[in-house]
């Protein structure tokens, strides 16, 4: 795997290490920083030893920026993104590096770990979208994989975005350009369970990022997209395939989405 770049961008993750060591020691790895504590970068650099990586710091924070620090660094026109609470599972990178021979963009499968209750509820959901993405791919994270020209010709992410939904601003303008997106079945990555709380506190954020999304456009891209977890078909979908506690998730994180983009819309008219 000499011609593809794993890029993680973080600014400060005790998961770090499980994300490095789920890539073959030879395989570029670029561990791409945003605005990190002292200590979070001593610890990265120690990760790399004996490793084919390097550590790139940018003082912007946000994802945006750790994303296009880590796509202007690489030495290879392959880049996977890897988020530093993911890994990758065998063989993901040899289905990444094969879809990107022929596509620009690649989506692969995230299978998001199942401890407790909450997280096997939310583990349902992303099972879901693994389905509705193979038929109908979009370019959102985790679990994607791009070719370094195409990316950066298309202005990378806007890093202006640091609260969430980063990754679907720049899908819009991948489908504005009418550029495709190739789905990989074998290209398969891990998720940390997610918690109450990183549910929870990761929707507020992606509903300000959907308010930035309206205000940049214009329209009601973000606000449908925030209304659709308590649209009642969605409900019912959910209700008769995953249960009930899986309409109670919906209507609890449709709401701090709504809630988040409100308040982002509400302090963006001052």
């Amino acid at each position: 795997m000499n011609d593809i770049t794993v890029v993680i961008p973080v600014r400060s993750d005790p998961l770090l290490s499980k994300a490095i060591e789920s890539t073959p020691p030879e395989v570029e790895v670029i561990v791409a920083m945003t605005a990190p504590p002292a200590a979070a970068v001593e610890a990265a650099l120690r990760l790399g030893k004996n490793r084919n990586l390097r550590v790139e710091i940018s003082d912007v924070p946000g994802m945006s920026a750790g994303v296009n620090l880590g796509a202007r660094s690489a030495s290879h026109e392959k880049i996977v993104m890897l988020d530093s609470d993911c890994r990758l599972l065998p063989g993901a990178l040899e289905a990444y590096s094969k879809g990107l021979d022929e596509n620009a963009f690649v989506r692969g499968v995230t299978i998001v770990e199942r401890e407790g209750f909450w997280s096997r509820i939310a583990a349902l959901g992303t099972e879901r979208l693994n389905t509705v993405f193979a038929a109908n791919p979009r370019f959102f994270g985790p679990s994607i994989a791009f070719r370094k020209t195409d990316f950066l010709a298309l202005g990378g992410y806007d890093e202006a975005m640091i609260h969430g939904s980063c990754d679907h601003e720049f899908a819009l303008r991948l489908e504005r350009a009418n550029r495709t997106v190739f789905f990989s079945p074998e290209a398969r990555i891990v998720h940390k369970a997610l918690t109450y709380r990183i549910d929870t506190v990761s929707h507020v954020g992606y509903g300000r990022g959907m308010a930035y999304i309206d205000r940049k456009y214009g329209g009601r891209y973000g606000l449908s997209y925030c209304l659709k977890r308590l649209a009642p078909r969605e409900l019912y979908t959910r209700a008769v395939e995953r249960g009930g506690m899986s309409v109670i998730r919906s209507v609890l994180l449709g709401g701090l989405m709504l809630w988040g983009y409100l308040k982002d819309m509400s302090a963006g008219k001052r």
